[in-house]
């Protein structure tokens, strides 16, 4: 086959990859993004105005803030250094901005 005949061949197969190639999980609509979606609107706060919440409360700094997921539960755990050098935990409820 010469150059001149792989050319429309060779653009066949790229249009026929494109449109019949595998998809990105956002392009395939697997609900993933969704679920994020639907867990986000359930929070009162998120993670950052926690935080803020408990520095401004405690009068100490956040070393650490990790979100946790127990079922349909989200709590937030933040992590506090004092100005005394103490290190203590406090955990808040993210779909009602509670402190547990």
């Amino acid at each position: 086959m010469t150059l001149h005949c792989k050319l429309p061949v060779a653009a066949l197969l790229l249009a026929l990859a494109a449109a019949f190639g595998p998809t990105t999980d956002a392009a395939a609509g697997n609900g993933h993004r969704d679920g994020d979606t639907r867990q986000e609107s359930k929070r009162a706060i998120s993670l950052d105005e926690a935080v803020a919440r408990a520095e401004r409360r405690y009068r100490a700094r956040a070393v650490r803030a990790e979100e946790k997921r127990h079922g349909d539960r989200i709590e937030y755990r933040i992590r506090l250094l004092a100005d005394d050098g103490r290190v203590f935990q406090v955990r808040i409820d993210a779909t009602t901005g509670r402190e547990d």
